[in-house]
């Protein structure tokens, strides 16, 4: 006689896939959490760009300030000078410190660079100051 086979038509079957709903679902959460992170990205590309630039503007005034500090005590002429260095304008003032505290300022000159860039509307700037002493027996 026939054997009392298993009717293979009747064990269920693990669906092949997703389904049409399924996968709207899916397509549905994906799309709210990529505006989410869409978002957030590009206040963090900002953030990151303002951080960038205000380290970009020290380095110019440092550099600025190491190669004055380098000049002879009579090159350093008390005075405003300014340097573009795009996107940055840097204003080196060299004068002498007004600091009560010192017994000869005349001894002194203070070097002093604001770096000015233009940012998202905004004027922003950063400074840097030094003060150079007069060699001895000058």
């Amino acid at each position: 006689g026939m054997g009392r086979g298993v009717r293979t038509d009747l064990v269920p079957r693990p669906p092949a896939g997703f389904s049409l709903v399924e996968l709207v679902i899916s397509l549905a959460i994906l799309s709210v959490g990529l505006v989410g992170a869409m978002r957030v990205f590009p206040m963090g590309l900002r953030v990151s760009q303002r951080a960038e630039l205000n380290s970009r503007a020290i380095l110019v005034g440092q550099r600025l300030l190491e190669s004055r500090k380098l000049d002879a005590w009579e090159d350093l002429i008390l005075g405003e000078s300014t340097v573009e260095e795009p996107p940055f304008t840097a204003t080196l003032r060299i004068s002498h410190p007004a600091a009560e505290h010192v017994e000869d300022a005349t001894r002194l000159k203070q070097l002093a660079v604001t770096v000015a860039w233009q940012q998202e509307g905004g004027a922003r700037q950063v400074v840097l100051v030094t003060h150079v002493v007069r060699p001895s027996g000058t």
